[in-house]
């Protein structure tokens, strides 16, 4: 068992983060941006807050997903992005020094890798150079941490975690767009294999994925990729998702100049098989369905 303190902990992937390590048997806290039930209130840019309660809490090990998660998020304020997810990070990382506390996990994207001429797999030695603010505030948040690492020995996995999808995610996307349409009848436009193909993770297995990295002893910055297991077209999730409904209206064209999951291919999770024991265990179809059943029923949540 082991003291985690987990930040981001109301959010999507927090939540699921949270309960994974309870069931493990670990001592969980966990704060957020506003007080919630078993939720302690802290802004990550107030920097004696997170010192304060780094050091009362104590933890062995931190588990920072605290962030804007997304580049669909704050993209009219991008300087608030770097706020929190870069001074958040460093805020994060400077508490945990003068707390001595050696260990952490940190969430991060995919969108952290350049863009790549290929769809060859991709592994954590890649390329990186990200094109939006969000990828560039997480890529930054990781060389803070890389530094801190080196220089003060806080032993980082950072978690590079594709799309992550599941009942309870509110931030619009394409399944919950896809969902809006059919119950709707509005028509959805989506691309094919030509561009923007998607590899979605559940966040049963995110979740599964933290808490196998919080068992892991490791030294230094150790990045380790997480996806689902598939690599697919927008049209191919679509399709999927509709397989037992009324398709809406569905436009397949080559590109929205929009790359969701990055202009890269594959994850290569190889690492996380051999340092964490990862493999994903959510069947992407059954998944879909079971979020789709819902959206059959007039009023119901579709997210």
């Amino acid at each position: 068992m082991k003291r985690v303190h987990v930040t981001g902990a109301s959010g999507f992937i927090g939540r699921a983060v949270v309960a994974r390590l309870r069931e493990a048997g670990h001592d969980v806290t966990g704060s957020d941006l506003a007080a919630a039930h078993g939720v302690l209130p802290l802004d990550l840019r107030d920097r004696a807050a997170v010192v304060a309660m780094i050091r009362d809490l104590a933890p062995d090990i931190v588990v920072h997903g605290g962030a804007i998660s997304g580049a669909m998020l704050a993209t009219g304020d991008p300087a608030l992005m770097f706020d929190i997810n870069v001074a958040g990070t460093l805020n994060v990382a400077e508490a945990m020094r003068q707390a001595r506390v050696a260990r952490l996990v940190f969430l991060s994207p995919n969108a952290v890798y350049a863009e790549a001429p290929t769809r060859a797999p991709v592994g954590e030695e890649a390329p990186l150079g990200a094109g939006d603010a969000y990828g560039a505030s997480k890529l930054a948040a990781e060389a803070i941490l890389r530094a801190y690492a080196a220089s003060h020995g806080i032993a980082t996995i950072a978690l590079r975690i594709s799309s992550v999808f599941g009942a309870g995610r509110v931030t619009p996307y394409l399944i919950s767009q896809t969902l809006d349409a059919a119950r709707t009848g509005a028509a959805i436009e989506v691309t094919d294999t030509r561009s923007n193909m998607r590899q979605f993770v559940h966040v049963s297995d995110a979740a599964r994925a933290v808490c196998l990295a919080v068992a892991t002893t490791t030294v230094g910055f150790t990045p380790v990729n997480i996806n689902g297991g598939t690599y697919l077209s927008e049209e191919q999730v679509v399709r999927l998702l509709l397989a037992e409904m009324p398709s809406p209206v569905l436009s397949v064209i080559a590109d929205r100049g929009r790359d969701d999951d990055g202009c890269v291919g594959p994850l290569d999770i190889s690492r996380a098989a051999a340092l964490l024991g990862y493999a994903p265990s959510v069947d992407i179809a059954e998944a879909l369905a079971a979020l789709a059943q819902p959206a059959v029923t007039a009023g119901a949540p579709t997210s």
